[in-house]
């Protein structure tokens, strides 16, 4: 019995010494690592935390906010001239195509006459020279006194008269084929008429305007087109070219009422001359609505935090920041309200999300 429990005892005893033995071991281990390697000791809290940011100078300039509006290159309605003919008619061919610059006297359309028309002329004819049988029948009976002087009068009257009417129908071009010639040179508008079509007396058969004589008609929202006025000026560019073009405008009239096929508020500008603006051609409109002048920072310079506007700013090479105001905005810049703000300080632009008041930093700063 003794000797089982000193056996067991001097296991028990061994293993205690094994298990004393290896944590000494490691606690030598351990303070060996900790003198070679301070910073794994637990140094970490102390480290300084360093952030990369970008900034750009605020300037004190004007800023403007604008609207933009599209619409199309349109013939001025008082410089469209409508041509048209003065009796009926049948239109045989047409001479000239819808944008075709044309020059003074040169032809538009070939026309013929109608049936109708062909009877009036025939009818001046006969009726021209019944008149002149009439008057050589009076004469002779003036001769051999059996008419008075009045009826000799009234019969040379009645030949004047059919004569003048006969004469009226051929120089409308009755009778024939005849050519319609520009009255002045433009630029076809519009064709209003089409080969085979009957054209009424004053109908008319198409439009022609001045390329001095051009507009651009645009469209603009209702509740944005109470902020432009007549006179203003318009920055125009042309939609689908290879460059993009600026083209100075003036407005000229803003319409009282809503496109019903648009829904929206028509405004007419006048391009500058020589523009190189093609009638149907798309145009973009940029109106500037607002302007002022104050501190102006890029957009990616504020930050809005809940119900706040932040702006951090580098001072001596730490974040600063600043609580911000926004008076005008575009789709670039905005103008910032803060009498703590200096033009030329350094607004941080990239990395500003990251950073807290009062954190180092460092980057790229632009002068």
């Amino acid at each position: 019995m003794k000797r089982p429990m000193l056996l067991f005892i001097s296991a028990v005893t061994t293993v205690a010494a094994m298990g004393i033995a290896a944590v000494t071991c490691r606690q030598h281990t351990a303070a060996g690592q900790s003198a070679a390697n301070p910073a794994a000791s637990g140094h970490r809290a102390t480290r300084k935390v360093i952030a990369y940011v970008k900034t750009v100078p605020i300037r004190r300039r004007r800023i403007t906010t604008s609207v933009v509006a599209y619409g199309t290159v349109v013939a001025r309605a008082s410089s469209i001239r409508n041509v048209t003919v003065p009796f009926k008619s049948q239109v045989l061919r047409i001479l000239v195509a819808g944008g075709q610059h044309v020059r003074k006297h040169e032809p538009l359309l070939q026309l013929e006459s109608t049936n109708s028309e062909l009877l009036l002329l025939a009818q001046a004819k006969s009726a021209a020279i019944a008149a002149q049988e009439q008057l050589s029948e009076v004469n002779q009976k003036f001769a051999l006194h059996l008419a008075t002087r009045q009826s000799l009068l009234a019969a040379r009257q009645t030949l004047q008269l059919a004569q003048l009417n006969l004469a009226n129908l051929k120089a409308l071009g009755i009778g024939g084929p005849r050519l319609i010639k520009a009255p002045a040179g433009g630029i076809v508008a519009k064709i209003l008429s089409g080969p085979g079509q009957i054209v009424l007396p004053g109908g008319p058969l198409l439009q022609l305007v001045s390329s001095r004589n051009i507009e651009v008609q645009l469209g603009l929202e209702p509740e944005d087109s109470i902020k432009v006025r007549r006179g203003q000026t318009v920055n125009l560019i042309p939609v689908g070219g290879e460059v993009k073009r600026r083209i100075v405008g003036t407005i000229s009239l803003i319409t009282q009422r809503v496109n019903p096929l648009t829904r929206l508020v028509d405004v007419f500008v006048i391009p500058q001359a020589h523009s190189g603006l093609l009638l149907g051609q798309y145009v973009e409109g940029k109106f500037i609505i607002a302007g002022a002048t104050g501190l102006v920072v890029p957009r990616a310079a504020v930050l809005p935090v809940g119900n706040k506007e932040e702006l951090f700013t580098v001072r001596h090479g730490h974040a600063v920041l600043h609580f911000v105001r926004i008076g005008l905005a575009n789709d670039h810049e905005l103008q910032v309200l803060n009498s703590t703000l200096t033009q030329g300080e350094p607004a941080v632009i990239v990395g500003n999300a990251e950073l807290i008041n009062g954190m180092a930093v460092t980057g790229k700063f632009k002068p």
